[in-house]
Parts: structure tokens; sequence; C-alpha cells
């Protein structure tokens, strides 16, 4: 494992290589198959949603391929604070259970404990802060009688509320604005892929990404990208909205630091 750091000892990245074992990659893996039909229309949609879903960034010749967020309650968008409250991501909602995420959610329950036991483990500020937020949406989902989030969020069994599927496809260098410098997003990769780096072009950084690695890192802060590589590759990128946090009066925590890790130290030695 590799951390970086900023000069106040702030922890800004966390490399991961292996961190998942090779049952859970093939578990997460075949459990694409049930979004098929959303990953498949996301390409249909590209020019409406970006370079994010630009036809030209997916491998050809993959079998699968596509983008799609999902999230438990977030501000669609053009309807955000403070006119409008938190809703379920448009695949989530009723009427919608044929395309597979709802099943997805469910069967991805166990790696979301996992990857949140991660979490409050590299950044416990951010797991609870995650967590707060999740339990006070399920209260105002229950008032404002939102049956959409009132169901989905039993079965979110992650503390981050969004997380981006996204199937044989290159990532060009950006930063995610959505993000918050304090957070980490959580990046899982898995498949059968032929050799790929992980790039911070700001740090000069690469980082050997195989399947089974995890990068947690502050996406809004670090400038970011993956390239082409033959054979299957999906990557879950998993992050927060400050803006639900807001809606619901969870403050935006202090960010991880080296000093965290002293607990941990110890316990080991």
């Amino acid at each position: 494992p590799i951390v970086v750091l900023d000069g106040n000892g702030n922890i800004k990245l966390w490399y991961l290589p292996g961190a998942i074992d090779h049952i859970h990659q093939k578990c997460v893996w075949d459990s694409l198959n049930v979004l098929r039909a959303p990953l498949e229309e996301s390409l249909k949609k590209s020019r409406n949603h970006g370079w994010r879903n630009d036809h030209l960034l997916f491998r050809e010749t993959a079998d699968l391929t596509g983008s799609i967020d999902l999230s438990p309650g977030w501000y669609q968008q053009g309807h955000g604070p403070p006119n409008f409250h938190p809703e379920v991501s448009r695949l989530l909602k009723s009427g919608r259970e044929r395309n597979g995420t709802r099943q997805w959610v469910n069967e991805m329950s166990e790696f979301h404990a996992l990857l949140s036991g991660m979490l409050a483990v590299i950044h416990p500020r951010m797991y609870a802060a995650g967590r707060e937020a999740l339990i006070r949406l399920d209260m105002e989902a229950k008032r404002r009688e939102d049956a959409d989030m009132s169901s989905i969020l039993p079965s979110w069994n992650s503390v981050y509320n969004s997380v981006s599927i996204m199937v044989n496809r290159v990532t060009p260098y950006h930063t995610d604005v959505n993000g918050r410098e304090p957070w980490l997003d959580m990046l899982v990769t898995v498949g059968d892929y032929l050799p790929l780096d992980f790039v911070i072009p700001t740090l000069n950084l690469r980082f050997r990404y195989n399947p089974g690695t995890i990068i947690a890192m502050s996406g809004s802060a670090l400038e970011h990208g993956v390239g082409y590589t033959e054979g299957n590759r999906a990557c879950l990128a998993y992050y927060m909205r400050h803006n639900v946090h807001q809606s619901v009066g969870v403050q935006l925590c202090q960010p991880p630091n080296v000093t965290d890790l002293e607990p941990l130290v110890i316990v080991n030695s």
C-alpha cells in the first residue's frame, strides 16, 4: 500500500493493490450482467450526458459497455436546493424494476459493507458523516412520504450515497467537481485485462491498476485519468454529494491525517 500526503500530513490518496480478493472480484464482474440494459441504453443517450458517456471513450469490440450512476438520494440535475429535495436517481425509481438496478444493489450488499468497513479504517470521520447523512435522509424520506427512497435505502449498504459504474471506458484527465477536498472517493477496478496505469499527471505519479486494486483519493483535488487497455474492465467509483449532506444538516468533516493512523500502528506493533 502507498499513502500520498500533502505538506500538512493530510492524506490525499491511498493506493491499495490486491485489496479485493478474486472471489469478490468475480462477484462484482458477474453482477454487471443484470445492468446490461441500462448500460447499453447509456450509450444511446451520450449526446445529452456530456463526455462521461461519449461513445468514443468505450471499447467498440467489448461485449459490455456503458456508464451509469446510481444513488438512493441526490439532487436531480436542474432541481437543486433550496427549491427541491433529494430524490432517488432515475434508474432506481419505482416502475423501473426490470432494468436490474435494484437487483444489483441487493446483490452488492456484502461487497458494499466491505468497502464501508474499509472507509471506516482509512477515513473514520468521513465514514461517520456518510452514515449519519443516510440515517437522516431516511428520516426525511419517511417524513415526506417518499416511497422510492424509503424502499431503496434499507438495501443500500454503502455509506457512500452515490456510485458510478463504468464498463470498458477510457477516462480522460479530470477532477471531480462534485466532491470535496477532505473526502476520499473510492475507485474499485475489476475484470480481466492487460496491464494498465492509473495516472495523476500533476504529481507525475503512475500506479499499476491491476484487477482488485482500490484507490481512495481526493478526486476533487487530484487530476487523474485511466487509458485504453485490451480485455474487459469495470470501474466502480463511490462518492458523496455535499449538497445532500447540507440538506440533512451534516457538516463537512476534517480531512484524514497521517496522525489518524497512529492507533493502527500501535495495534499492529
